[in-house]
């Protein structure tokens, strides 16, 4: 692969919070290289729930048009839902968007690219070494090669999203907390064959289902693709026996609310996804020199539905410090500003 053995900026992780950073800098004029260790288009385990606030980062990023090309369900109401039978509707507070992953973060490193960022997926980056003076060096390696290159840059910034091996390699605090929260997700199509009258239409609405171990999003995504989405305490998943498989024959036992819904859909060839050790805990925005964005700076519970928004609106604000600071890397002020933003929406 032709990589270059110097950068300005290294960006590592190539997913809303990164390749969105990577855009942004490049469109101001910085020099950027991101690196992804998957292919692209990929499958993630995610809501796949765009919440308002992404078409004001989209609009920044200077695609919009592109994106709506992409044909994102849209949303404007959401139900909420117990195992018992309770609900609540409302509306949003503006059009939410549906989209899957393989196509949101293809566009957006694709979108990256064509800004001039040297752009790659398929290459981990293994380790990153200070070498002191500001000056870092990146360890990469392309997957299915032994192989390993390196690359310098004046500045890192990590963006691989919620947990990674290199956070281990980096020593950092939350990486030793063992988190009990486990997520499956699944695509399905409406079944034309079983409806069932008394359930709202699912086109325009977000749906989320309480129950007792954990809670589930079901919303439309483009080409008629159902999102399935749900998060267990591994207690649950231990007493009954869950895997990746069974989940969905366990979420549809009975006729809760929930279970109504699946009834209604078929599983798509897709295969189930699943993680653990979700971190839902504090996390440093830099160390060692190093810069953090997006879930790698803080992840906020998926229930909130806003988490690629805040990853996509985190990535702008720190390319505009960026921009405003460099040479200087601004360490504190980015923790100050990340705080003030979403410490109390964490919370």
């Amino acid at each position: 692969m032709n990589i270059a053995k110097k950068t300005e900026i290294a960006v590592v992780g190539a997913g809303p919070a990164g390749s969105t950073l990577a855009a942004a800098l490049a469109r101001m004029g910085h020099g950027v290289s991101l690196f992804e260790k998957d292919r692209f288009p990929r499958n993630k385990v995610c809501g796949e729930f765009l919440s308002p606030e992404v078409i004001h980062c989209i609009e920044e990023l200077g695609c919009l048009q592109k994106f709506l090309a992409l044909a994102p369900s849209e949303m404007t109401r959401t139900r909420m839902t117990t195992a018992r039978g309770q609900e609540l509707n409302l509306p949003l507070p503006a059009t939410g968007y549906g989209l899957s992953r393989r196509k949101l973060d293809a566009f957006l490193f694709n979108h990256a690219k064509s800004l001039g960022v040297r752009a790659h997926d398929g290459v981990d980056v293994r380790s990153v070494e200070d070498l002191g003076g500001g000056k870092k060096v990146l360890t990469l390696r392309p997957s299915g090669s032994t192989g390993q290159s390196k690359i310098r840059a004046s500045v890192v910034i990590i963006a691989h999203g919620r947990r990674s091996r290199l956070d281990r390699k980096l020593h950092r605090p939350f990486f030793q907390s063992r988190s009990p929260y486990v997520a499956f997700k699944r695509h399905f199509s409406v079944r034309v064959d079983r409806e069932d009258n008394d359930l709202p239409p699912l086109v325009g609405l977000v749906e989320l289902h309480t129950f007792r171990g954990g809670y589930c999003g079901v919303s439309y995504a483009e080409d008629e693709i159902v999102n399935v989405c749900t998060i267990f305490d591994q207690d649950l998943i231990a007493l009954e026996q869950i895997d990746a498989e069974r989940v969905w024959s366990f979420l549809s036992q009975g006729t809760s609310p929930l279970a109504r819904r699946l009834s209604t859909l078929q599983a798509r060839d897709d295969d189930s996804l699943a993680i653990a050790q979700i971190p839902l805990t504090l996390k440093e925005r830099s160390s060692q020199n190093i810069l953090y964005v997006g879930d790698a700076a803080g992840m906020i519970a998926p229930l909130a539905g806003d988490g690629q928004a805040m990853a996509m609106e985190s990535a702008l604000m720190l390319a505009d410090l960026l921009h405003q600071e460099l040479p200087t890397i601004p360490y504190q002020r980015w923790n100050d500003l990340w705080q003030r933003k979403y410490a109390n929406r964490l919370r």
